[in-house]
């Protein structure tokens, strides 16, 4: 561990989100293996969160919004980051598009995230939950199980991302993996790899470049799988100078904003003004439905 991060503490803390069958912690493993600590060592304010592992995208980002304010509450702040992993991409942007009407969220780092689906997603339903029916015995169950369907190429390009949209003053940084190849017959990804690279291009098992790019800024990571992106893979790669990068993006983006007070107040003027826009125009709605009551109560006494 370098000493690169000690100039860099964020004012803002970073909230972290899982993937897909993700978790904050199982037993011994931890999803953001050996990077949440190494974070904190150097004085980042950084927590995982954990949601529904295979619940839909809209039920996952609610008990993410509900973890976003507790999180907050803890460092008495209104403002954070968010830096998402895999689905937990989505379930970010749906939060920020739907949920955060204070507008507390400033920036967005997605990791691979399937932002126009996964080919992946859509050959696993038809090759896999279907032919087994094990979609219908887990939702038999009562276990929910929305998400990989929530990951299928039609549905965030037909249904989630002209529904989902970016918000102005957040700002969106991506970053995407890929391997030429995975040469582990042990994984999954060893096989998904090749399926995706005929129908998508370069991917790291799971999502392609092509999916992952999202926003102002996009990096790409070489010979990176998708679970090496968050250090469980086999490969024994460590991505943690990665989530130093990202740390020092967020600190030049805050430093832009006490250098330039001016972006931070747009910010919240522009909150303001939406909130007096919404005022208005509930007042407006009420003027409204005056003057049709003082029309109806005019034309009953024009009948008597």
């Amino acid at each position: 561990m370098t000493n690169t991060l000690s100039s860099f503490k964020l004012k803002y803390p970073v909230i972290l989100s899982h993937g897909l069958f993700g978790f904050s912690r199982l037993g011994p493993l931890v999803y953001f293996n050996n990077i949440i600590q190494p974070l904190k060592l150097y004085g980042i304010k950084c927590e995982a969160t954990t949601v529904h592992p295979t619940d839909s995208i809209k039920n996952r980002s609610l008990d993410l919004y509900k973890q976003m304010n507790e999180i907050m509450k803890t460092y008495n702040t209104d403002h954070c980051h968010f830096l998402a992993h895999s689905m937990g991409g989505l379930d970010s942007r749906y939060l920020i598009s739907h949920l955060d009407q204070n507008q507390s969220v400033l920036s967005l780092t997605t990791l691979s995230t399937p932002h126009r689906g996964s080919y992946i997603a859509k050959w696993s339903i038809e090759n896999i939950t279907e032919r087994f029916y094990f979609e219908k015995f887990i939702k038999a169950i009562g276990i929910p199980f929305e998400a990989i369907a929530n990951l299928t190429p039609d549905y965030l390009q037909t249904d989630f991302n002209p529904n989902v949209l970016d918000q102005p003053h957040v700002t969106y940084y991506s970053y995407g993996a890929y391997k030429d190849s995975i040469s582990n017959v042990f994984t999954p990804l060893y096989y998904f790899h090749d399926i995706l690279t005929k129908k998508e291009g370069k991917n790291d098992g799971l999502v392609s470049l092509t999916s992952a790019k999202w926003g102002e800024q996009f990096k790409v990571i070489s010979n990176c799988d998708h679970r090496d992106l968050i250090n469980l893979g086999w490969s024994g790669y460590n991505a943690f100078p990665i989530y130093e990068n990202i740390i020092r993006d967020l600190y030049k983006l805050e430093q832009d904003y006490i250098t330039n007070p001016k972006l931070l107040s747009t910010f919240i003027l522009n909150n303001n003004n939406n909130n007096n826009n919404n005022n208005n125009n509930n007042n407006n709605n009420n003027n409204n439905n005056n003057n049709n009551n003082n029309n109806n109560n005019n034309n009953n006494n024009n009948n008597r």
